[in-house]
């Protein structure tokens, strides 16, 4: 499954994305990520007009290239301490109201289902929730489950990690039993907040983790903790971030994984400070010839832009590498994290990945061939066997 940005068409210079670059000889599902929370208006909630005309321009072009593409949507809530979910899930009214408008989206659009994207129930986060979040939010996927299978239409639910979240704000088995598919947040783990220098999605937490809240925040433990709370692997997807994050190190001299940050890294040319997608991570690293540290080197594709004095490292704990170059410390994803995921896929035995975002990799080939991360998964699950139960099923 390959995540869409709906913001990618308006990205300035080579980063501009549109339907027209999405490969979808490569994508089972697409997800155009997405709508804004609808506005309630007169006893009923519309979403807002200018995005509906962007969707609708999207997936006219997505369906002339492909008719085998599935098309999914995601509903947003954009901003911090947002309480559009929390407000309209607690009443029966409104749910009611919510579904109407998912279905006449879905109906209108011809798409193939809807991803809740509810960041996060509860109050113990601070991005908002009433305490009613953990009761409310099974009874809005109920109401949307009972709609949509009149439809044929799939539920998504997109799925943090947080043991805190996990433990307080979801009913696991019950979220689990409604849903089709559970997209999981295993990327994008360690916020520059922390003002921690770290790779954004390890698989395991490293000796020098001791704050609580990081406990079991990685990608391992945060697939077994859904499994463990009664979630089949079948219907988890795993995220998988196609993008570098960056900070800036509060002493140079110390830049090991853990390091002190004084928060996110310098801007880059495309994206919001701190974040670079990875066709601009691989054309601004530089391996250093004397750095014994990162494994199969052949395999960062850096090329063009290398030049540019950063040094590679690799995190064996976390399985992601990382550069440096001065006081700038990045972490990101390429094929050999990829590929310790993409094994726990298969051993987890779950349905699927899903890539945030399918426009963050090299899609013009500046290093090579185009999109080479997205067809390195394609090519490795094609490998996966199909006798272990897995959804996906490639034509």
């Amino acid at each position: 499954m390959c995540y869409f940005s709906s913001d990618s068409p308006k990205t300035k210079g080579y980063g501009r994305y549109t339907a027209n670059e999405v490969p979808v000889e490569l994508c089972s599902d697409v997800i155009y990520r997405g709508l804004g929370f609808p506005e309630w208006t007169r006893g009923s909630y519309q979403f807002n007009s200018e995005e509906l005309q962007r969707l609708g321009s999207y997936l006219y072009t997505m369906k002339g290239r492909s008719s085998n593409v599935r098309n999914i949507v995601t509903v947003l809530e954009r901003g911090q301490e947002a309480l559009s979910y929390s407000i309209m899930s607690e009443v029966p009214e409104r749910r009611g109201a919510f579904t109407r408008a998912i279905l006449r989206l879905l109906d209108q659009y011809g798409l193939d289902g809807v991803e809740i994207a509810w960041e996060w129930p509860g109050t113990m986060v601070k991005f908002g929730g009433i305490s009613s979040d953990r009761e409310s939010l099974i009874s809005l996927l109920t109401d949307l489950r009972s709609a949509l299978r009149s439809r044929n239409k799939e539920l998504f639910f997109f799925g943090a990690v947080y043991p805190k979240v996990l433990r307080e704000s979801y009913r696991v088995t019950s979220i689990c039993q409604i849903v089709d598919y559970v997209t999981l947040f295993t990327f994008d783990m360690r916020p520059h907040t922390n003002n921690v220098a770290d790779v954004h999605a390890p698989m395991r937490n490293r000796s020098f983790e001791t704050d609580p809240n990081r406990a079991k925040t990685n990608v391992v433990d945060g697939v077994d903790t859904w499994i463990d709370f009664g979630c089949p692997p079948k219907k988890m997807i795993l995220g998988i971030g196609l993008f570098g994050q960056a900070f800036t190190l509060a002493n140079p001299a110390q830049y090991n994984v853990g390091a002190p940050a004084v928060g996110p890294g310098e801007e880059g040319q495309y994206y919001y400070g701190g974040y670079y997608p990875y066709y601009e991570v691989e054309t601004s690293k530089n391996p250093s010839p004397t750095c014994q540290h990162v494994k199969n080197l052949s395999d960062f594709q850096l090329c063009l832009l290398i030049r540019s004095g950063w040094t590679l490292f690799y995190d064996s704990v976390g399985q992601m590498p990382f550069a440096v170059r001065g006081n700038q410390w990045m972490g990101f994803e390429e094929t050999n994290s990829i590929a310790a995921k993409l094994d726990l896929v298969q051993e987890k035995r779950l349905g699927g990945v899903v890539l945030q975002y399918v426009d963050y990799d090299d899609f013009w080939g500046f290093c090579g061939s185009r999109n080479p991360l997205t067809t390195f998964i394609y090519q490795r699950l094609r490998q996966i066997p199909s006798d272990i139960g897995f959804a996906i099923e490639w034509s």
